[in-house]
Parts: structure tokens; C-alpha cells; sequence
């Protein structure tokens, strides 16, 4: 709950005051600018451990979210972010009493907000649930001789016989809709560590390291990997800094884009990071997680995201106009959006979401915006090609 002066700072913060007078743009210039401060440094040891189900290229910080949605928002208010891909904004209002509406298009996201927005209650219960599953696999792949239908691309990453193991779970785990255990199993797809499924491979984006790891030399790293003893240590990780008894709001995820989102309930405030022109490659970087989560082209993904101004500023616009329906009167709308760097112009994507919500959409109006810098190493492109800068753009609607 908050305290008598927490309550006060909020009702500035949002355009509302009783008793004194409050200059709020002075008081939002102050607060706001104080805020990176508050979410710079590293929350690896000390967030939620199920921000750490699996990695997502260009996952926000945590701490940035969480600060967000703390800042302007209430308990049992409904945050909503439509563009959530890997959960972290939908997971820090959930933990914060929210009631929370999140929505992504892409598999990958779809399957690790479904797995954070609805966890198995209980530790104990997801290792009795997930060991029956890795039984049921492996008598399964047995009877099929070990015998998969997979592409060349994705069984240089394995030993045939964890290939047909781990294949054999994952569609067990997407039929029968276990989103939290297939979060969980995609967390230990790859990486060059003894806990993970693969040969050795890169953590985030999927590349062999047969080079630094020869097979002559590390013969260890090629051999059968168990997925049940990786799966069970991976769980107990998941569970390390969770409890589950803290989830007790409402919740929804839906697997559609936001030109399609229909919802019942308008929210309070709306907290999203869309995606921009490019910067990232989700299909591409994700592609072997993808695979497993049942998508076979991950070409069309990125096909289907803005590859320029013209169709970045489209999606501002259908955005817009979604966000002035999803949320109540004066509700709140945080963007967060980075720089494109292509080739040697640089692209201001804070003042093209400016533009588009102000003028070209209306009713709505700026009241803060706050500039982050991005250090290379939270960068996955460290040539031209990336993002160096992050606005926060909080907009409150006027009508």
C-alpha cells in the first residue's frame, strides 16, 4: 500500500491534486529525471528469477518496467502492454497487484508471457508434472528408433538421440498447452554449458562454436545430453526467486497483433516497447526456439515488421488510435522506442511516435520524456546497424 505522501506524489504524477497546489510539471521535470537512475544498474540477482526463463533479444530491463508501472499506476488497476514479447512489463505488474492485459504476435513472446502469466503453482508439482512429460517423451522416441523429422540446420545444434528427445517433448508440451514447462525447456535450448541441450552454441542468438569447442578436443560437449536432470535443475532455478502465491490478479494473454486486439476492459495505463524498423531481427535470433515452439519459416516474422519510416509511422498510427480505445479518460500511455542507425543517417523514432500521437492521431499529450543511453554490451549489433539510444515517452489522453 502506499504512504500518505506516496499517494500525494501519485496524484501529481497524474494530473490530480487535493489540499496544497502542486506545480506538476515542475514536479514531473524533478521525478522524471531521476528515474534512469533508479533502473540503470543490473537486476540479474535480485529480479523476479522468472524475468530468467529464457533469453529474448532486446528484452527491456526489468527494473525500467517495474519502476514504470510502480510510478504510474495503482494496485488493482489494469495495465496493458501490447507488444509485450517476452513478458517483463506484464510480469512486473502482476507482481505489483495489477490486473494485467498483454498480447504479442510472435510465437516465441506468445509462449514466455503464457509461461509467466500463468506458472504452475508449485514447485514440487511442476518437476512431478514436467518428469511424467520427459517419461512420456522418451518411451515415444524410443519406439520411434530415435528417428526425427527435423532440418539439416537444426541437427548440426544436437546429438541425434537428444534431438528426437527434446522434439518429442516440445510437441507434447504445445499439445497439450503446458506453456510454462516449454518456456522453461526453450530457456535450455543452447548454449555451450553442461545444464543445456545443445552442441556448444551462443546463449541469445543461435551460432555453433565448434571453432572455440572442437569435437577432437572437447568430445565431452558432443555427447547424448539427458533432458531431465537439465529440465529439473532449470525449474528449480525458476523457482529460486518466485513465489507464486504473489500472482492473485487477473491476467489475459491473446496471440494477435494489435490491429486485431479486441478487449472488454479499458485499462489505466498502457506500458509497451513496439517494435522499430528493424533494429532487432526477432525471427531470425530466435530461430531455433522458434522451431521448437512449432514455427517452421521464421522469415515471415520479421517480413511482417516495419522495415522503414513509412511503416513505422503506420504502426504509430494504428497504435495510437488502439491505445485511445484500450484505456480509460486520462489514462496514461508509456512508449519505449530506440534511435535506428542504418548505414550513416540515424532515425529519431521518439519524434516520429511525437508526431503521430500529438498532431497527426490527437488527443493525446506529452508529459515527459525520458532519454537512456544503451552500453554495448546490452546491444546484440554492436556495428552501425542498432540501437544506442532508448526514449521513454509518456503520453496522457486528453479526450
Amino acid at each position: 500500500m502506499r504512504t500518505k505522501r506516496e499517494k500525494t506524489d501519485y496524484a501529481a504524477a497524474n494530473g490530480s491534486t487535493s489540499g496544497d497546489t502542486v506545480d506538476i510539471v515542475a514536479y514531473m521535470a524533478v521525478r522524471l529525471s531521476n528515474l534512469p537512475r533508479t533502473w540503470r544498474a543490473s537486476s540479474v540477482g535480485t529480479e523476479c528469477s522468472l524475468h530468467q526463463l529464457a533469453p529474448y533479444i532486446g528484452k527491456l530491463k526489468t527494473r525500467l518496467a517495474g519502476t514504470l508501472v510502480e510510478q504510474y499506476s495503482q494496485e488493482d488497476d489494469v495495465v496493458i502492454d501490447p507488444f509485450c514479447g517476452s513478458g517483463v512489463v506484464p510480469l512486473e505488474a502482476l507482481l505489483r497487484e495489477r490486473s494485467v492485459i498483454a498480447a504479442d504476435i510472435n510465437p516465441y513472446a506468445a509462449v514466455l508471457t503464457r509461461a509467466k502469466l500463468f506458472p504452475i503453482s508449485d514447485v514440487w508439482r511442476a518437476l512431478g508434472i514436467a518428469t511424467e512429460y520427459v517419461s512420456r517423451a522418451k518411451v515415444l522416441a524410443r519406439k520411434r528408433n530415435h528417428r526425427v523429422t527435423a532440418p539439416p540446420w537444426v541437427r548440426r545444434f544436437f546429438h541425434p538421440k537428444t534431438l528426437a528427445e527434446v522434439k518429442t517433448l516440445a510437441d507434447l508440451l504445445r499439445r497439450n498447452r503446458e506453456w510454462f514447462l516449454l518456456g522453461n525447456l526453450l530457456g535450455i535450448l543452447h548454449h555451450q554449458r553442461p545444464g543445456f541441450l545443445s552442441y556448444p552454441c551462443s546463449h541469445l542468438v543461435p551460432y555453433l562454436r565448434h571453432r572455440k569447442f572442437p569435437q577432437a578436443k572437447y568430445p565431452q560437449m558432443y555427447k547424448y545430453r539427458d533432458v531431465e536432470p537439465r529440465l529439473v535443475a532449470k525449474l528449480l532455478r525458476t523457482y529460486a526467486r518466485f513465489d507464486p502465491t504473489r500472482i492473485r490478479t487477473r491476467r489475459s494473454f491473446y496471440k494477435t497483433d494489435i490491429r486485431r486486439l479486441s478487449m472488454r476492459t479499458k485499462a489505466n495505463l498502457a506500458v509497451t516497447s513496439p517494435p522499430y524498423m528493424n533494429a532487432l531481427d526477432y525471427g531470425r535470433d530466435n530461430r531455433l526456439r522458434l522451431w521448437f515452439a512449432g514455427v517452421r519459416s521464421h522469415r515471415k516474422l520479421d517480413e511482417a515488421l516495419p522495415t522503414d519510416e513509412k511503416a513505422f509511422t503506420v504502426l504509430m498510427e494504428v497504435t495510437a488510435r488502439r491505445l485511445g480505445t484500450y484505456l480509460k479518460p486520462k489514462g496514461k500511455a508509456i512508449l519505449i522506442v530506440g534511435e535506428v542507425r542504418k548505414s550513416r543517417s540515424v532515425v529519431r523514432t521518439d519524434e516520429i511516435v511525437r508526431s503521430v500521437f500529438e498532431n497527426k492521431i490527437g488527443g493525446w499529450r506529452l508529459l515527459d520524456q525520458i532519454t537512456d543511453s544503451v552500453p554495448d554490451i546490452r546491444r546484440s549489433r554492436r556495428s552501425y546497424r542498432g540501437t544506442k539510444k532508448e526514449w521513454v515517452l509518456v503520453f496522457v489522453k486528453t479526450r
